[in-house]
């Protein structure tokens, strides 16, 4: 049997992977650049999604036409402007016959979930909740960065700079805290500064973003302005994920949820997560994927491509390179 080759990307607000492995399961080459999300930026996200493949290409030494699959799954991919952008560049590179569009999270679902029905719950920069019933996808949550989303690392970051603003005359030492870790974090001489410097920047989603995971350790850390934004945060995290969950018609009891994102890695949050959702289940287990969501994209458009790869193969050899 010949060795085919698979490209597969993800592309979320704050970073892109793209990933080459091979249909044995062995990676050829893993590489990262700047978000790529379609609704914030159609053309930057197109050609960062190019300029990755194409790296990537070089990098392992492989041409165009030796790849059988580009799996590329990205933020904002029901963008339609943005998708057919991105498939005119591809097409271009004789490679758009070989490729799949498909969201950031519903390529991750596929991977862990498969077939079946279950829940996948993604926060990162923004925040999705997905789930299948009769083989269709169920979407709560993932409206978009300022269009009613809570709880993900942006929305967290943009509270945080709304408190500071409302609050950084009174006389509160966590609100202090929290100013002085936004001047160390983002390098800024003051308040007024900081948020000049953000509005001009044409990151400020994944910049804003940045800002999450400070603001969970301080709530770790008993400062209460943090703690109430983590708090609310989960609190709503929760009423998706049991919104999906009375959709979908599960039981009470028991429940295993899928995870993804680098908010909800972080054990603080998880822990505020399952006091959110104590009162609705007895049982919470978590389940993550141990690879870089690149290699699931690949894999998704591998599969449909008529390529067999196991995925076993693709978990044990990928799990050195993680999201």
């Amino acid at each position: 049997m010949s060795i085919k080759y698979v490209i597969g990307i993800d592309g979320g607000a704050s970073k892109t992977q793209g990933v080459i492995f091979d249909s044995l399961g062995k990676t050829i080459a893993y590489q990262t650049t700047l978000g790529a999300n379609l609704t914030i930026d159609e053309i930057g996200a197109s050609n960062r999604v190019v300029n990755l493949i194409t790296d990537l290409l070089n990098k392992s030494k492989l041409q165009f036409d030796q790849v059988s699959a580009v799996g590329i799954a990205l933020a904002g991919a029901s963008n339609e402007v943005g998708r057919e952008r991105l498939f005119g560049l591809l097409d271009n590179l004789k490679i758009s016959d070989k490729t799949i569009i498909t969201s950031d999270v519903e390529s991750v679902y596929n991977f862990i979930w498969g077939q079946r029905e279950g829940i996948l719950i993604n926060v990162g920069t923004g925040v999705s909740c997905i789930g299948k019933k009769k083989n269709n996808f169920i979407r709560v949550a993932g409206k978009g960065h300022d269009n009613g989303d809570i709880g993900s690392g942006y929305w967290i970051g943009k509270e945080a700079m709304i408190e500071m603003g409302l609050k950084q005359s009174t006389l509160n030492p966590d609100i202090d805290k929290i100013i002085l870790s936004a001047l160390n974090h983002f390098k800024a001489q003051n308040y007024n500064d900081l948020v000049q410097e953000i509005n001009a920047s044409e990151d400020r989603i994944p910049m804003i973003a940045s800002f999450a995971k400070p603001i969970i350790s301080m709530a770790e850390k008993n400062n209460e302005v943090a703690i109430g934004i983590v708090q609310e945060a989960t609190r709503v995290i929760g009423d998706y994920i049991i919104e999906l969950k009375d959709i979908l018609k599960y039981g009470n009891k028991d429940i295993i949820i899928a995870a993804n994102g680098s908010i909800i890695r972080n054990n603080y949050f998880r822990s505020e997560l399952n006091n959110a959702l104590s009162f609705e289940f007895s049982n919470i287990k978590w389940l993550f994927l141990d690879i870089s969501p690149a290699y699931t994209s690949g894999y998704l458009c591998a599969g449909l491509k008529g390529i067999e790869i196991n995925k076993k193969d693709i978990a044990t050899k990928g799990a050195s390179i993680k999201s």
